[in-house]
């Protein structure tokens, strides 16, 4: 909470206002400043002017009975007042335009908008009559117009006055004072008797309006001048920082404010454009009406074509019949002619295709053999290798028992010197607060910016929806016309099948002689063609029953294949799982080397753990229980025990792919979280990514991967060497590429390979990942996960304001959907402020620092986690090795 001042010598103690309240009070209290001292110096201007017209009167004394024609010689005197009203609301409204144009439903801003127009209105009026325009030229403006244009000023300084919301004595005084001139036109309206009395009594209405104006000036100016203490320290204190934001959040408010108006543009635009679809559908309709009409009638005029078609064809079909049969012996003798004489050739190839594959899978015999045999010897040497590993761990045990021996010294020193830390207090309250409020200001501002996105988004597809309606009527024109020449091309051609029809008929006798000579060679020709097709036949058979022999033999052949690659398989699996235990070992041989770094019983609790970790689901089983229990353990420690605390793991926690890392975090990430890997080049982001999107294939969920710095051929080898199925996943369809790295220069017709120009072309990014997310997602909301490779090199392009906007757009379409997102970002690409700014729109990030030949791990957000301190960890290219990070748990 703000402290409150100490009281100032002949003032009393006043409270200084809260910080979210500094900003609009000082705006307020400005603005009210600015207006007083608006109002009293017009109002000096407005009062002198009136005064000076009531001189003029007095002195020229006009005929006031003459009002009935415009004439400038009686109607000067109206002029000064006029202008003093159109002045007094023009400056009323200017000084409040700026700060509250955006809020009209105020009544002091609503009331200086209606003191405009009706000083517009007078002016209008009295120009009109003056000019003799029409029917303004005969009107009789007299003594009613000067009440009205009273009115006019007397609203105008209303407006002024409604500023101040406190209504105090002052402020009363102002309003009744700037009403009272209206009281004044009485003189005028009831004017005493005698000669000049008008005269007099309007120039005496114009000197105490003039006094009062004044002093409803005065008023407001003693009110704005009354400011208290805290105030006008408000007004000349320097909140530089608070200004600032203010200023940027304005702007933002400002560029909302304009993609608003753009977007209620493209509203319009959309339905305009659907009223001049409605338009085209309604003519469409009435030519489709026409072009029914036209139909029926062609209908007819071709109903009595096809009678006659009819007719004829009767007599066509039976000669046809007859025609076909004959050409179709012909054609089946000759076929069968052809087919007899390449077959020949063809069989012999076969034979000898045959032969080649029988070759062929002897060989493809003896190299299953010999890929066995290699099989076999490294089999058998596999068992050295895990003895030798057993040897290295025993060596490890009698490292950590001689550490353990030593605790007990070590301990006892420490007991004597332990105390507790006096707990210091923080000062930082007021600048903390408002920092918070601002930026709680900018979210909110960032989630209308993703609300504006979603809703140009909306936009953009209705305008494409109309497209498509113009280009389906344009269409439908086209189909219209074709039908109408389709029409007109019937016509034609059923005049062209009459005429053939007499030329066939013509032609039909000629056939009918020709047929009978055909029959008898026709019959000739089949006891020909059934030897050949005997002899063809018996081959066929002789050739199928090799084939089959052979099949049969590939079949075998696949089988041996599939049971030796399931076999390498397994062989190179342990393998890696010894590789991988021999590099954690010679982690923890690095550690044991550098004991002087621990304290003795940090290196005894880590060596438990690590006891714990090699043994398996037993020892899974034991830290359920909660209790490790080293009190057998050779040496003069026997009489002490070492505890681990339980494991806690969170229910609904998803695997990041490296088990220690889920340790860290109790389980792993929540569930459609964001997260970021920060730090330099080589220290084990890309393999932290790797294995979280190698975990994601594993359980059947989808990936996106987003590459902006290498080509997806060069991540797929990397990702290979994590997870060896990755290209059967990817065959599978489950793997989905967004190429931003610009190595894609032609576009793929592969609907899972998404390329862009290149990693500065961010709208085609994020029109890809839309795709990607859509094609991963699917309909049905399934879980999937997304990584995204060189973030940084996206970001670096543009100014920060564009770099900070794409990605908002990144995490405003991933968000909504079932989706795991982890990115990659190099830390010294961008600078402290833009990482700060990244960092705010993450659910949490990993970061990696380096410590000469060190790496340590640190966990920022993602909830409750093991620890929060710095983790020594080091990256191989299959996995990263995370050290001891519960120590402090361990008693």
């Amino acid at each position: 909470m703000a402290k409150e001042k100490a009281p100032v010598a002949a003032t009393r103690a006043v409270t200084v206002p809260a910080p979210e309240d500094l900003e609009h009070a000082k705006d307020d209290a400005l603005l009210q400043l600015r207006i007083g001292r608006y109002a009293h110096f017009y109002t000096v201007v407005i009062s002198a002017a009136l005064a000076f017209d009531g001189i003029l009167l007095l002195y020229l004394q006009p005929d006031l009975h003459s009002f009935s024609s415009g004439s400038w010689g009686t109607d000067f005197f109206l002029l000064l007042p006029i202008a003093a009203g159109v002045l007094l609301a023009a400056v009323g409204l200017a000084s409040k335009w700026e700060e509250y144009n955006l809020w009209p439903w105020e009544a002091h801003f609503s009331t200086s908008v209606g003191a405009v127009g009706l000083n517009a209105v007078i002016l209008l009026v009295f120009v009109l009559h003056v000019a003799n325009y029409g029917s303004f030229g005969g009107l009789n403006i007299w003594p009613w117009y000067l009440v009205v244009v009273y009115a006019g000023i007397s609203v105008a300084l209303l407006g002024l006055v409604l500023t101040w919301t406190g209504w105090s004595t002052r402020q009363w005084l102002a309003a009744v004072a700037a009403v009272l001139p209206l009281g004044t036109t009485l003189l005028v309206v009831f004017p005493p008797s005698g000669a000049g009395s008008i005269d007099s009594a309007l120039a005496s209405s114009m000197f105490l309006s003039a006094i009062f104006y004044q002093s409803s000036g005065s008023f407001l100016h003693l009110i704005s001048s009354g400011t208290r203490s805290h105030e006008r320290e408000l007004i000349t204190s320097s909140q530089t920082k608070m200004f600032r934001a203010a200023e940027d959040l304005r702007a933002k408010e400002e560029a909302l404010h304009f993609r608003e108006a753009a977007l209620i543009k493209r509203e319009a635009d959309a339905e305009n454009d659907e009223m001049s679809i409605k338009r085209q559908q309604d003519s469409l309709k009435e030519a489709r009406t026409q072009l029914q009409e036209h139909e029926e009638d062609y209908q007819k005029r071709s109903d009595a074509i096809v009678a006659k078609e009819r007719e004829w064809a009767g007599k066509i079909a039976d000669m046809d019949g007859r025609e076909r049969t004959v050409g179709d012996k012909q054609k089946s003798l000759e076929l069968r002619e052809q087919e007899l004489e390449r077959s020949t050739p063809l069989i012999s190839a076969r034979e000898q295709r045959l032969v080649e594959r029988e070759g062929e899978l002897t060989k493809r015999e003896v190299e299953l053999n010999q890929r066995s045999g290699d099989i076999d010897r490294r089999t058998a040497a596999l068992p050295e290798a895990e003895a030798r590993l057993d040897v290295r761990k025993k060596e490890l045990d009698q490292k950590t028992n001689e550490l353990l021996r030593r605790e007990g010294a070590v301990s006892a020193a420490e007991a004597a010197g332990s105390g507790a830390a006096p707990t210091a207090g923080s000062a930082a309250a007021d600048l903390s607060a408002r920092e918070v409020k601002l930026q709680q200001l900018k979210l909110a501002l960032d989630e209308q910016n993703l609300a504006l996105g979603r809703k140009a988004k909306d936009l953009a597809d209705k305008s494409k929806l109309a497209e498509d309606a113009l280009k389906g009527s344009a269409d439908r024109e086209a189909g219209i016309a074709a039908r109408e020449a389709a029409v007109r091309q019937r016509e034609s051609d059923l005049a062209d099948q009459m005429k053939a029809a007499e030329e066939r008929r013509g032609q039909y006798d000629a056939a009918a002689k020709d047929y009978e000579s055909k029959l008898s060679e026709v019959g000739k020709a089949q006891v020909t063609a059934a030897q050949k097709s005997a002899d063809l036949d018996r081959t066929l058979k002789s050739i199928s029953d090799r084939e089959a022999a052979v099949q049969e033999r590939e079949r075998q052949l696949r089988l041996n294949q599939t049971t030796i690659d399931q076999r390498e398989r397994d062989v190179t699996v342990r393998e890696r799982s010894v590789a991988a235990t021999e590099a954690e070992v010679s982690l923890r041989r690095q550690e044991i080397s550098r004991g002087t770094d621990l304290p003795i019983a940090g290196l005894a609790a880590m060596a438990a753990a690590d006891r714990l970790d090699a043994v398996g689901t037993g020892v899974r089983g034991a830290r359920a229980g909660g209790v490790r229990d080293l009190s057998e353990t050779p040496g003069p420690m026997s009489d002490e025990r070492l505890q681990a605390a339980p494991q806690r793991r969170i229910a609904d926690r998803l695997p990041t792919g490296t088990p220690r890392l889920d340790d860290l975090l109790l389980g792993g990430l929540p569930p459609k979280s964001h997260s970021v890997l920060v730090g330099e080049a080589f220290v084990g982001k890309e393999v932290v990514l790797y294995s979280f999107l190698a975990e994601g294939l594993k359980r059947g969920e989808p990936v996106v991967i987003v590459t902006a710095t290498r080509a997806p051929t060069e991540v797929g080898e990397s990702l290979g060497v994590v997870l060896p199925q990755f290209r059967e996943y990817e065959q599978m369809g489950m793997v989905t590429w967004v190429d931003a790295s610009g190595s894609n220069a032609t576009p793929s017709s592969d609907a899972h390979r998404l390329g862009t120009k290149g990693s500065d072309d961010r709208a085609g990014i994020l029109s890809q990942l839309v795709k990607a997310a859509k094609a991963a997602g699917g309909e049905r909301d399934v879980p999937f996960r997304v990584g995204f490779l060189g973030l940084s090199a996206v970001l670096a392009h543009g100014d920060e304001r564009a770099s900070f906007s794409f990605f908002q757009n990144v995490v405003g379409i991933l968000k909504p959907r079932n989706a795991l997102v982890m990115y990659s970002l190099e830390g010294g690409a961008l600078s402290e402020a833009q990482v700060e700014t990244l960092l705010g729109r993450m659910d949490g990030a990993f970061l990696f620092r380096q410590d000469r030949d060190k790496t340590f791990l640190s966990v920022k957000g993602l909830g409750d986690v093991q620890t929060r301190d710095w983790v020594e960890c080091r990256a191989t290219n299959r996995a990263l090795i995370v050290g001891s990070f519960a120590l402090e748990r361990i008693r």
